[in-house]
């Protein structure tokens, strides 16, 4: 497809959308009367976008074109950039400011959102303010604010922000923050208060550290407080305004700079070699010299991934342990971007607790990654009860298999894009020899084969021989994975063995216990076998390649009842006549091919957040943004509020001159004339149509004040003309309105979006969250779509350049595109429903409502492939624009890289939001958000109407676009070498020659259907916590390389014991609370009961919400070898339990019982 035309037609798509929003905005049921989301094309867009919402000067083309005249100076995301337009802002150069300290906060502001490529609220909220604060020597020096939402900018652009500010202290001649030493020790304190008593920093610096940096900072850090615990020591200082903990100070001085300092020393260099001076920066150098200090005496004790183990999702693999996953270099169209493909029968044969979209947190060379699946990898290698062992090729064989495994030799391979290692500047970690890397030495000798993955025994020592290549790795074993006693013991016992055209093994009942260590070592090595009563049988194919990799001739196989003795007893006196102790170079001694370690490495693994499709629901589940106040009871209901007759809540007024009388909507829903608004004055009371009160001057937009709520209900019916049929039986409201101006929605909104099953989100939309997904192409069978709509959305040839005719083609995605879940195992609802419901409630919505002609007019799902919808990231305040072309059977966004990378996000277990694009664009209302710190996140403040490689999250220059990787990559990761020393074309390369990114993306691995695997993790189907451990023990025992024991001790200890404890001190603490109206109490009414509604007072902790892990935990430790010093623990932690709730009564039971 042609990129200029995709992006032209999308336009023109985008413009349609938004004109239809204009009109239903017009007509004034809203709280603006036009669309209030901008749209962006690029960055500089984007960030102006942003900034206006608190500056609204600054919406100036001039700003936009000059970040485009510097981008095009120094390069796209540049640091230099920002400090550069922060500047220009600063001197009021584009717009003026009400005072010179204002033009500088708006400068931050810009500079901060472009290197946060305007996607989050941190340069709105994170930034709060800048301040001046007096030196010593009475000089004014930067005191910059920030707050806990500084933490969606990422850890690197809080130190920019940190630069950009300084920056501009130094330009305008500010001086230099002195720092006394008591706010040096205040600064340490803190930081260690907060990590110890609100929550684990990612990085808490070391008191050297931390001292070292508030030393020498040219700015002095400040923050709001955020907590109600003060620092436990150095209160009351003139220069800090709080003795409270503040969450933005610490977040920006440990997890910022104290983590970033070495790459924030990069960002200097670059900067100074721009001509920037920053010069009282010098001290980073010296700080990263104690850093690097500090991390030169750590050791690791346990591996990060199974830290923080949670009960029921299967640890996968120890750290290294053979058996686990098997490291495998390359990329199904359906990986990347931090995604990882396993075998489907690998998914099958963890009892289904691998699914699409399962996180994995795993050993190296990252932390976390999701779950795709490429059936053209090496699946899981068994044992039987029965002894016998296979290797699992299908997800259907593996599902059958599972209960009669008694052991997962092999777990199978994971697939690793090399863009991702890169990414991590990780070492090469080495890979075993598979079939893609068989066939580059294919290659390089002039040849060529068909199929790598499917080569005849025949041809691959042919080819062998002649060409002097590695033996084909299908018949190859895994030699690394045993010692050289039991190669030993193994060869032993072919001596013993029968030939008839396969290898038959002695194996009776009174043999088993004399091979019983050559049988296992047979079974390490993968080599596949059937067990009868009398014998072990290796394959006819299976029997050739051993022979072939032990060096005996070929031609024996051949024979019929030919016993090998002779034959084998020769081997084994040369081999131990050798002396060589290593198993491998012994076979590659003995053998007249070349034997490659098919091993490699392997790496740990445990299951991470299970895959997530759903409706997003706020708490309460509501309809619409109404405040129905205590009235509503429990449920929040708009009909038990009408049965009570009124509401009490914040409302603004207005006054309707047609029908002479108050009403709280601003057009009245009786005429339908647009009305006048009510001031209040909270001084005198009185109400006035001005802003603010002529007698004090002040004034607010809202007034508590008791509604008729029946009233407007009744008149929200007669104005969508709904039958009795037709009204819901349960209209859900929110208990109170957060945002500044008390501003709602109109009830009738809510009463359709109950008519159609859909909640309300707290800006008006109605979201759809899912795991994120990458994807880069797709056949039209796995998305549900017929050819023609395909062709329709231009769609209409394959990645070969063959016209579009069948569901088997492969098609290259586009950037914009989506495909949404509608995953039909999951239990929630799919996709599909909802967003067809959506379309629906928008239509009549329109109809009813608006009185306009409906949009949509979706009848079937496929009706909506091709509209628009909007893609947003948690935290994030700019939604991207994207279409929707189908819908898989698995539970994620899958979506181009490109558009993962536009909202900021990867896809290593993060999740998304969708949401329809004429939902966002009428519903949407800057005036619903709250109005407390933070209340702007995961807003859809901006609209990215258009993907530009450079412009998104720079991850995304290391994604690899190659078909196939170069020898020297593996030959290189044999070695062990840095990933940095291979050169393998990205994304960074196209930017760089100019050339399109979005069209010839390659992938590595063919996938037969990516809906293939596993779709819903057993993790979410299992009922309760005890079925999720029980399954879960079932699947650890089986595996090789998870040792069962320490699962167990780790489940308790960093689980269940916490969790048990954690309960034990909140029941303590506990409040109380009404069973009626949900009404809150920090201790029990003297009158035994609630004093709004006479309602049943219950604790809000249980006796069974702290006992519920108990039983699971003591089980586990009474099944499981754990350490006695676990057991101990837990017999104490249940007796504390017993002296607050008393011990279980012993009943008597009849004797008969027992028998």
């Amino acid at each position: 497809m042609q990129t200029e035309k995709y992006f032209y037609n999308l336009e023109k798509e985008i413009k349609r959308v938004y004109a239809a929003a204009e009109e239903a905005r017009k007509k004034g049921f809203d709280p603006v009367e036009k669309v209030e989301i901008p749209l962006a094309h690029n960055l500089a867009e984007k960030c102006v976008g942003l900034i206006s919402t608190v500056y609204p000067q600054i919406n100036d083309p001039k700003i936009i074109n000059r970040i485009l005249e510097l981008e095009k100076e120094y390069g796209k995301l540049d640091i230099s950039v920002c400090l550069k337009i922060a500047e220009e802002i600063a001197k009021e150069k584009f717009c003026k400011f009400e005072s010179h300290l204002q033009a500088i906060e708006a400068g931050i502001r810009v500079a901060f959102a472009y290197t946060t490529l305007g996607v989050v609220s941190s340069p709105i909220e994170g930034f709060t303010f800048l301040k001046f604060g007096k030196t010593s020597d009475g000089k004014d020096y930067f005191m910059p604010y920030f707050s806990g939402p500084i933490r969606s900018a990422g850890t690197t652009a809080s130190c920019v922000v940190l630069f950009i500010i300084d920056y501009l202290r130094e330009t305008f001649g500010y001086a230099k923050y002195d720092p006394t030493e008591n706010e040096i020790k205040r600064t340490v304190t803190e930081i260690f208060d907060f990590h110890e008593r609100i929550t684990n920093l990612q990085y808490l610096p070391t008191e050297e550290e931390a001292e070292f940096l508030a030393r020498h900072l040219p700015i002095q850090i400040a923050g709001e407080p955020s907590e109600k615990i003060e620092a436990s020591n150095y209160k009351d200082l003139p220069r800090i305004d709080t003795n409270f903990l503040r969450s933005g100070f610490c977040l920006i001085f440990a997890e910022g700079l104290s983590q970033k300092a070495q790459k924030a020393l990069r960002i200097l260099k670059n900067l100074r070699k721009n001509g920037f001076k920053l010069s009282d920066w010098d001290f980073l150098e010296e700080y990263c010299r104690i850093h690097e200090k500090r991390q030169s005496g750590t050791k690791t004790t346990a591996a990060t991934y199974m830290k923080d183990l949670v009960a029921g999702r299967p640890i996968f693999g120890h750290p290294s342990r053979s058996g686990a996953f098997r490291f495998r270099y390359g990329r199904s169209r359906v990986a990347g971007f931090s995604a990882v493909s396993v075998h489907p029968a690998t998914m099958a044969i963890t009892n289904n607790f691998l699914a699409v979209g399962t996180q994995l947190k795993v050993e190296k060379p990252t932390k976390g990654c999701v779950v795709s699946v490429c059936d053209s990898i090496d699946g899981p290698i068994v044992k039987f009860k029965d002894g016998s062992v296979k290797k699992i090729e299908t997800m259907e064989a593996a599902k059958a298999a599972y209960k009669d495994v008694e052991e997962i030799i092999y777990l199978g391979d994971i697939l690793f894009p090399y863009g991702d290692v890169l990414n991590r500047n990780s070492i090469f970690l080495k890979p075993g020899y598979v079939e893609e890397w068989w066939n580059l030495e294919v290659k390089k000798v002039g040849q060529k084969v068909e199929d790598c993955f499917n080569v005849e025994f025949d041809k691959a020592i042919n080819l062998s021989r002649e060409f002097r290549i590695p033996l084909h790795p299908a018949y190859i074993f895994f030699w690394t994975q045993i010692n050289y006693e039991d190669f030993l013991e193994l060869l032993r016992w072919i001596s013993y063995s029968r030939i008839d055209r396969k290898i038959i093994l002695p194996y009776s009942t009174f043999e088993k216990e004399k091979f019983k260590v050559a049988k296992r070592t047979l079974e390490i090595l993968g080599v596949p076998h059937d067990v009868t009563t009398e014998n072990v049988i290796i394959s006819p194919v299976n029997s050739k390649a051993l022979f072939a990799n032990l060096g005996v001739e070929l031609l024996i196989l051949e024979k019929e009842n030919y016993f090998i003795e002779k034959e084998m007893n020769a081997l084994v006196e040369k081999i131990i006549g050798k002396g060589e102790k290593n198993v491998l170079e012994i076979v590659n001694n003995c053998s007249e091919f070349i034997i490659k370690d098919k091993a490699g490495e392997f790496i740990g693994a445990r299951m991470g957040r299970p895959e997530k499709a759903k409706l997003r629901k706020l708490t309460g589940s509501p309809h619409v943004l109404f405040p129905i106040g205590e009235q509503g009871g429990r449920f929040r209901s708009v009909q038990e509020a009408c049965n009570a007759g009124f509401v009490i809540s914040d409302f603004p007024t207005y006054f309707c001159e047609v029908c002479k009388r108050d009403t709280i909507y601003s057009k009245c829903e009786t005429c339908h004339s647009q009305t006048r608004k009510f001031y209040f004055c909270p001084v005198c009371s009185e109400r006035f149509f001005s802003e603010k009160c002529p007698m004090h001057s002040v004034g607010k937009s809202y007034s508590r004040q008791e509604v008729e709520i029946k009233k407007y209900f009744d008149n929200a019916i007669k104005h969508l003309n709904l039958k009795n049929g037709e009204i819901p039986v349960l209209v859900k409201g929110v208990r109170g309105t957060s945002s500044e101006s008390h501003l709602f929605e109109n009830l009738s909104k809510g009463m359709l979006r109950a008519i159609f099953n859909l909640n309300v989100n707290k800006d008006g939309t109605i979201r759809y969250d899912m795991t994120e997904l990458p994807i880069t192409h797709f056949k039209p069978k796995e998305i549900s779509v017929s050819i023609e709509k395909l062709k329709s959305l231009g769609y209409t040839h394959d990645i070969s350049g063959v016209f579009l005719e069948n569901n088997e083609q492969i098609i290259e995605m586009m950037p914009h595109d989506i495909i949404l879940p509608a995953c039909y195992e999951s239990g929630d609802e799919r996709a599909d429903e909802v967003f067809l419901n959506i379309s629906k409630f928008i239509d009549s919505l329109l109809e009813r409502f608006y009185g306009l002609p409906p949009f949509y007019n979706a009848r079937t799902k496929e009706d909506l492939i091709g509209h628009l919808a909007v893609c947003m990231a948690p935290h994030n305040c700019a939604g991207v624009i994207s279409r929707i072309i189908g819908f898989s059977k698995n539970q994620g966004l899958m979506a181009s890289p490109y558009m993962h990378a536009a909202m900021r996000r990867d896809c290593d277990g993060d999740e998304a939001a969708a949401m329809l694009l004429l939902d966002v664009l009428i519903n949407f209302s800057r005036a619903y958000l709250p109005s407390h710190r933070g209340g702007t996140q995961d807003a859809p403040l901006v609209l990215n109407g258009r993907v530009v490689a450079g412009e998104v999250d720079d991850q995304i220059l290391d994604f690899c676009l190659v078909s196939e990787y170069p020898l020297e990559m593996y030959e290189k990761a044999e070695q062990k070498k840095h990933s940095s020393e291979v050169s393998i074309e990205s994304v960074r390369d196209r930017i760089k020659k100019g050339e399109d990114t979005f069209n010839n993306i390659n992938y590595t691995h063919e996938t037969s259907d990516f809906n293939q695997g596993v779709l819903c993790s057993s993790y979410k189907q299992l009922p309760t916590m005890q079925d999720k451990v029980e399954k879960e023990m079932e699947l650890v025992k089986k595996l090789r390389a998870v040792d069962a024991s320490d699962v167990a001790r780790l489940i308790i200890e960093r689980h269940f014991i916490r969790d048990i404890r954690g309960n034990l001190r909140k029941f303590s603490m506990q409040g109380f609370r009404c069973v009626k109206c949900n009404s809150k109490f920090r201790r029990p009414p003297l009158s035994g009961e609630c004093t709004k509604c006479k309602g049943k007072i219950i604790f809000t902790i249980s006796e069974g919400g702290i006992v519920k892990y108990l039983e699971p935990a003591l089980a586990l430790a009474n099944n499981y070898n754990v350490p006695v010093y676990v057991k101990q623990n837990l017999e104490l932690t249940k007796r504390y339990i017993e002296s607050i709730f008393g011990r279980e009564e012993f009943k008597q039971a009849e004797l008969g019982k027992w028998f």
